[in-house]
């Protein structure tokens, strides 16, 4: 090495030993270091009232360093005695690596009261970073869980999404993260529920424990889990309840590894962080957030300059961006970054852990959270070992459970039945909007969580309601909020509708809703039909009856809806007991079942129905439209398929075209097994994310082509572009996520088609 380069070393090294001394020797007079003695300069001299802690320092492992250093030191040692008779006195030799035998040797020969150390061990007296990085990983990272045992230790391996950084879009990796954290900048990272914040968290606190244990320079991770300090505004106090928290001996440590700048600080959740003297002011909101994160915000301005602070919580806890970066205090510098959503390679790779090699439903959640409540369920673990996977509505109801309780374990006394019922109450209330989301008001959040629990909100069932999962901010100045996750709002939508058609004499608050409502997508009522089957007392009569009751009630015909398109769904045969027609609605898909024996109790006047499916449509007799707008008319190529008689004055924008249609395939030049396939392809295609039951693929076929569907189900799954599951003992086949372009090209042309899937 270079004299150049030795001597820019041994003053690295200089200047890190002196920062550590001063930490631990220096007092209150923080400003104490090198010094003369006599005509000698030392490179720390520390006197307290008590004490004088004398320092020397090198980098080289040479004995006669350590002799030469170790004479020097003891003769300073013999000088501070003389000069304070009253006060201890020591000498500290310290070597970056670990002393050498023969250092040792030199240094204990001189005897006290010199003692030779390392780096690593001097800074020990500040904090022992080792024992707290050794005892951390058995304390939980945030929300980081396996969904199924709520293992905070046993982990999958982590699959790296990356988040995004606000403004540019820019994707970070968890190494250029922890890159930038080394270098002193600060990071705030947030998303909604469920996009793996503290996974990415708990990533990045090993990769920098990693870097601390190779280079004992470089800070240590500090994380703390904002949840287990509530009511805490001062730093230390915090610091301190952490130690104790994960049985770390010395919690005076951690306070004086931070004070000293020795440290990464990471702090996960900082939207769970309940807020004492909540009394329902809602015109207080702002103010009450900002209280809140109290603690966040001393953390941030009492940090030294050179402590990177790592914040990770949920941004709709905040009405706008703006407000987040007040109220917490971040730094202007800092990295500010928003959770991504997994790519399907990634989503891929998540539900690999769990044993899932198939291909992934189109209908299938892009939040990492929900990917592992799917790969770890119980229901899925079965399904694996069956080769199928959920349904659309299956998955879903489960994980609204799994989504309740995971916020329960965040809010003592709020169970996870309560929580969902909040989130389906709160799901109902959005349906008055024109796109069934929101708003939401705030005095809203606060009355349906008094209607479903009897009290009023108290400071932690506040923190609860402004982090609720799939919730937005929407308005800034009044703190509406709207949902952000339409499937989880559709899922959500389906609880009140079941319980109306299981009570219909209870209260409900879809009694009041008289006027135009947003009506369930494909998703809730799919997820409404699961929860119905599972009721014993369900029925199609005991449904119809409750439709019929709720309409000669003045209930808004949406709901009236919902209830007829759920019972069809389930009991496709059983036919209402008296006439339904429903009025002024707005659908974004009706589908008949293939099951289905007629529609001729059914009828729609002046409705719009974006798409209206009749791929399954078998010659039954079909609902009455009169004045309807249709925009897509799926499986049909034009009027002349389609009795005059049951449309009309109805409008239809777009029909399919004729080769699309079933016939239209059957017609085509093509080998019988290429007409199954695209037959197929476009029946579970045509369906929003929900499929199609087994039945259905056989709906339109002669004997010739309906003997090749079991060998062109085959040739499709094995090609990635259908899969399967299980919904109500039917078996179910479902689109492939990320597909549908393919099948479209597919469809489009398929005389001229080169897929593979075809026979050439």
């Amino acid at each position: 090495m270079a004299p150049n380069e030795q001597q820019q070393e041994q003053s690295a090294f200089e200047a890190e030993v002196l920062r550590i001394s001063r930490a631990l020797f220096a007092g209150e007079n923080e400003f104490q270091g090198s010094t003369y003695i006599g005509t000698a300069e030392r490179d720390g001299v520390f006197i307290t009232a008590d004490s004088v802690v004398i320092v020397e320092c090198t980098v080289s492992r040479r004995k006669d360093k350590a002799e030469k250093d170790g004479r020097k030191l003891y003769e300073a040692c013999l000088a501070k005695a003389r000069e304070h008779p009253f006060k201890s006195v020591k000498g500290y030799f310290v070597t970056r690596e670990e002393p050498t035998a023969d250092q040792r040797l030199a240094i204990k020969t001189l005897g006290q009261p010199l003692v030779a150390c390392s780096f690593t061990q001097l800074r020990g007296q500040l904090v022992d970073s080792a024992k707290y990085l050794e005892l951390r990983p058995f304390y939980p990272f945030g929300s980081a869980r396996e969904p199924s045992s709520g293992d905070y230790e046993a982990l999958k391996p982590y699959v790296a999404v990356d988040p995004t950084e606000s403004g540019t879009g820019d994707p970070y990796s968890v190494t250029s993260v922890s890159d930038e954290v080394k270098n002193g900048r600060s990071v705030l990272l947030y998303g909604d529920y469920g996009a793996g914040k503290s996974m990415f968290l708990r990533e990045l606190y090993r990769r920098l424990a990693k870097a601390h244990r190779q280079d004992p320079f470089k800070p240590f991770p500090i994380l703390l889990n904002l949840r287990d300090h509530q009511g805490q505004v001062r730093p230390v106090e915090a610091l301190e309840r952490h130690a104790r928290e994960i049985g770390f001996p010395h919690p005076a440590q951690l306070v004086r590894a931070w004070r000293s700048g020795d440290v990464t600080l990471i702090l996960d959740g900082f939207d769970e962080i309940a807020t004492p003297g909540w009394l329902g002011r809602t015109s207080a909101m702002r103010d009450i957030r900002r209280r809140s994160v109290e603690l966040v915000r001393r953390f941030c301005s009492d940090s030294r300059p050179t402590t990177s602070v790592v914040l990770a919580g949920r941004a709709h806890f905040f009405d706008s961006e703006n407000e987040m970066r007040m109220a917490l205090g971040v730094r202007d510098d800092s990295l500010f970054l928003m959770a991504g959503e997994p790519t399907d390679d990634q989503a891929r790779r998540i539900l690999d852990a769990y044993g899932w090699k198939e291909s992934l439903p189109d209908w299938l959640p892009s939040r990492p959270l929900l990917l592992s409540y799917l790969g770890s369920s119980t229901s899925f673990q079965s399904s694996m070992e069956e080769t199928f996977g959920c349904s659309a509505g299956e998955g879903w109801h489960m994980m609204l459970d799994r989504i309740a309780e995971r916020e329960a374990s965040m809010e003592m006394g709020v169970d996870g039945f309560t929580i969902r019922k909040v989130l389906e109450r709160l799901a109902t209330q959005a349906r008055r909007s024109t796109d069934g989301l929101g708003p939401i008001s705030q005095e809203e959040l606060t009355s349906v969580f008094q209607s479903v629990c009897g009290y009023a909100p108290d400071e932690g069932s506040y923190q609860l309601l402004q982090r609720l999962p799939g919730l937005g901010a929407m308005d800034s100045v009044d703190g509406s909020r709207r949902f952000v996750d339409v499937s989880l709002a559709d899922a959500a939508r389906a609880g009140d509708v079941v319980a109306c058609v299981i009570e219909p004499n209870a209260a409900s608050p879809l009694m009041e809703m008289t006027g135009s409502v947003a009506c369930l997508d494909e998703v809730g009522i799919d997820v409404a039909a699961v929860q119905l089957a599972q009721e014993a007392g369900a029925s199609s009569g005991r449904a119809y009856a409750s439709a019929a009751a709720l309409q000669r009630g003045g209930v808004s015909d949406a709901i009236v809806a919902d209830i007829v398109r759920v019972t069809a769904r389930l009991w496709p045969g059983d036919e209402a007991r008296s006439p339904i027609s429903l009025h002024e609605i707005e659908l974004r898909s009706f589908a008949l079942s293939a099951d289905a024996k007629s529609y001729d109790w059914l009828a729609f006047h002046d409705c719009v129905i974006q798409e209206l499916d009749l791929t399954d449509y078998d010659g039954y007799a079909l609902p009455h439209f009169q004045n309807c707008l249709i925009g897509q008319m799926t499986g049909v190529a034009g009027w002349s398929a389609l009795p005059d008689e049951r449309f009309v004055e109805c409008e239809v924008a777009q029909f399919d075209a004729q080769m699309s249609t079933g016939k239209g395939i059957l017609a085509l030049k093509t080998t019988p097994m290429n007409k199954v396939v695209l037959t197929i392809l476009k029946k579970v295609y045509a369906q929003r994310g929900t499929g199609r039951k087994e039945s259905a693929l056989f709906r339109g076929l002669d004997a010739k082509h309906r003997e090749l569907v079991p060998d062109a189900v085959q040739r499709l799954t094995s090609a990635g572009l259908v899969t399967t599951a299980r919904a109500n003992g039917n078996r179910i086949y479902l689109p492939v996520r990320g597909m549908t372009p393919r099948v479209r090209r597919i469809l489009q042309a398929p005389q001229v088609s080169k897929d593979n899937v075809l026979d050439p």
